[in-house]
């Protein structure tokens, strides 16, 4: 398969910027694997917590979703959760080189939903959130038999991206799917072959369909309830949270009820909303671990 980046780059970074973060990259990637997963973990949440200082932009970002999605808590309080969510983000990070090796840390609740998906003899989608530690699906799958591909974003800087890459296959027949088209395509001849895909279904598609997200309307990618509807495959909620240090609790549930009408377009946005609903659900447990910074809404509503 094709290591793809996102969109061309320009001269200074292909010839200084992307080399200096790569190497950058690989000393702390050199360091963190040579550490003990929860000396590893422990660093990470130090250095999330400088980000904390660092990123006014995406802090900015944050603070509008969390006015928007949890209206009820305090300025003070949005700012105590900003915090913890960059210092879980760098223990998250911190333990990437740990990752294959850390199945035994997570502690799994609905694990007969992952056998069913495993016995069941046709595809379906483990559907999740940038919440947790959401890489750890994929070791958590293979610990049960499941091979699960998972849908990614490939990163801007393509030295990176190709060490993303081959560390994140944990099996010579793990594929990594692009978003995109070509990736739309992989999905639907892996998904007809009896295979799983893993995807995040949390963040906004500049294309996609409108989507109650905490009470507000949101563009979310329905690629996930089109293929289920079409394809008849089943859709696995599950989220994987921190409980203390480097350690999780995997909460697998049972397959999303689909109902279909007729109408595939209303039928795909009923099985999106209950989706939503999913992810509201988790976030309002643990807000500290939800990756707050991206544009959940159209980016004129984060305008200074």
């Amino acid at each position: 398969m094709t290591v793809l980046h996102q969109g061309r780059r320009t001269f200074s970074q292909r010839f200084f910027t992307d080399p200096v973060v790569f190497f950058v990259w690989m000393f702390f990637w050199g360091l963190w694997r040579c550490l003990p997963v929860d000396a590893a973990s422990w660093m990470g949440a130090r250095l999330g917590g400088c980000a904390y200082y660092i990123a006014r932009k995406k802090n900015r970002i944050a603070l509008h979703n969390m006015r928007k999605c949890l209206p009820d808590k305090s300025e003070q309080e949005y700012r105590v959760i900003l915090k913890k969510m960059w210092q879980h983000f760098g223990r998250m990070i911190a333990e990437l080189p740990h990752l294959p090796h850390m199945g035994d840390r997570v502690t799994t609740t609905g694990e007969g939903h992952l056998l069913q998906m495993r016995d069941d003899n046709i595809g379906g989608f483990i559907c999740g959130a940038h919440l947790g530690n959401f890489e750890l699906a994929g070791v958590k799958a293979h610990q049960v038999g499941i091979t699960l591909h998972p849908v990614y974003r490939a990163a801007n800087n393509p030295w990176v991206e190709k060490y993303i890459y081959q560390k994140r296959r944990l099996t010579p027949d793990m594929q990594l799917i692009p978003k995109g088209i070509s990736g739309a395509r992989m999905m639907v001849d892996l998904l007809r072959k009896g295979e799983h895909i893993g995807l995040l279904c949390d963040q906004k598609m500049r294309e996609g369909i409108m989507v109650p997200f905490f009470g507000y309307p949101a563009p979310t990618a329905p690629a996930i309830a089109h293929l289920s509807l079409k394809l008849k495959v089943p859709i696995f909620p599950a989220s994987i949270c921190r409980t203390q240090g480097a350690h999780y609790i995997m909460q697998v549930e049972p397959p999303l009820k689909i109902v279909e009408t007729g109408d595939r377009n209303a039928d795909a946005l009923t099985l999106m909303t209950e989706v939503n609903r999913h992810v509201e659900r988790w976030v309002k447990a643990y807000p500290e671990q939800w990756l707050w910074i991206h544009h959940r809404w159209p980016k004129d509503e984060y305008k200074d």
